[in-house]
């Protein structure tokens, strides 16, 4: 069954007993620094790839350390509740949105496809709020083959290569969220 269908931009939270579904990566993760430095180095080689992604600041300031400057950057000045300066990407333009802990809001959504239609240009949006499950509209809209990045607290980068397989997963769990009608 194609969920894809079922998804639509909108608001949405997460309730806390559908948390557990959430803690699963949505990909390969990648655990120490030389194979992220590896895996950098690969990607910044290759054309091939539509879209780089990254979700969040720590995982955005290692890809920044390592020359490697994402597409879109989605951030919000936290890494794990902890304040961080704005990263600074130079000719990045920065568009700021509201997001709230424990929601993906449809602006926010919005924002994301917005963002992904844009070619020459880096872009940072920074959230007023939390990123965090903004990963999943990102993986939703990317185009096939992209790849998105996320930490995950404690293990190490996720590496998400965007496929209509991935795409399904990510409807699966949006379906477990609370849809929110904003009339």
């Amino acid at each position: 069954m194609n969920l894809l269908n079922q998804v639509k931009p909108s608001s949405y939270f997460l309730p806390q007993n559908q948390r557990k579904y959430f803690k699963n990566p949505l990909g390969q993760i990648i655990k120490n620094r030389q194979d992220i430095v590896e895996f950098i180095n690969k990607l910044s080689q290759d054309d091939s790839t539509p879209k780089v992604i990254a979700v969040g600041d720590a995982t955005t300031q290692v890809l920044v350390e390592l020359s490697f400057i994402p597409d879109i950057a989605i951030i919000d000045e936290h890494v794990q509740r902890e304040k961080v300066p704005l990263l600074e990407i130079e000719n990045a333009s920065v568009v700021e949105i509201s997001n709230q802990a424990g929601y993906i809001m449809q602006n926010a959504w919005i924002e994301i496809i917005n963002s992904l239609k844009i070619e020459d240009n880096k872009i940072i949006i920074r959230i007023i709020g939390e990123e965090d499950l903004l990963v999943l509209p990102t993986i939703l809209e990317a185009p096939l083959d992209s790849k998105v990045l996320y930490g995950q607290p404690n293990e190490g980068l996720v590496v998400v290569s965007v496929t209509e397989e991935v795409k399904q997963s990510v409807c699966g769990l949006l379906l477990k969220m609370v849809k929110i009608n904003e009339d």
